[in-house]
């Protein structure tokens, strides 16, 4: 005989419960809970010089031009072409941005791997005043991450894919028009 189990000798003893099973189709709750920033700094100096030098020994007669002959005209003192071109540029540029999200989606389990690893997705469309919101989640868990209230951390989520699309009128006014955006190409240097 074996030893005997806490819950044998003891009247507070409680069984733990049976590993958690998942199957396809279950739900699970998943916390979004993401954060990303990025800051990028660059500095361009650029020159260029260009000299260029140039005489016309002759140049075709006028009256003979005018006929459609051309002939070598006479040597004459026609001005000299001389060109200078000088070019720098100084350039500067700052990029920084902040993203924090957070949500609670349900995910439905997509398929319950051989090793129990869970493929799970998520689909949640708000839609308000013409606004809408498209969030889509994906990614794989195990089952032992899965907490007894049903819920996942996003961060716990291997190969996460987190697509968050706004769409109606306060994004389409957050977007420059067609002429805003030729003038930046035109004068962007």
């Amino acid at each position: 005989m074996g030893a005997p189990t806490l819950s044998e000798v003891s009247m507070f003893g409680i069984e733990p419960p049976e590993p958690r099973t998942f199957r396809e189709n279950d739900l699970i709750t998943v916390i979004i809970a993401e954060r990303a920033s990025l800051s990028r700094t660059q500095k361009e100096e650029q020159e260029k010089n260009y000299d260029m030098k140039g005489a016309v020994v002759s140049f075709p007669d006028m009256l003979q031009m005018l006929e459609l002959r051309l002939e070598n005209g006479r040597e004459s003192n026609l001005p000299k072409i001389d060109l200078n071109y000088d070019n720098e540029y100084e350039g500067e540029g700052k990029y920084k941005r902040e993203d924090k999200l957070t949500a609670r989606v349900t995910a439905r389990v997509l398929e319950v791997k051989p090793n129990g690893t869970l493929l799970v997705e998520a689909r949640t469309e708000v839609n308000s005043d013409n606004e809408s919101q498209l969030i889509v989640l994906a990614g794989l868990c195990r089952e032992e991450d899965v907490t007894d209230q049903n819920t996942i951390q996003s961060s716990q989520l291997f190969d996460l894919k987190l697509d968050i699309q706004n769409t109606g009128d306060v994004r389409a006014t957050a977007n420059k028009g067609w002429i805003p955006r030729i003038i930046e190409t035109l004068f962007n240097f």
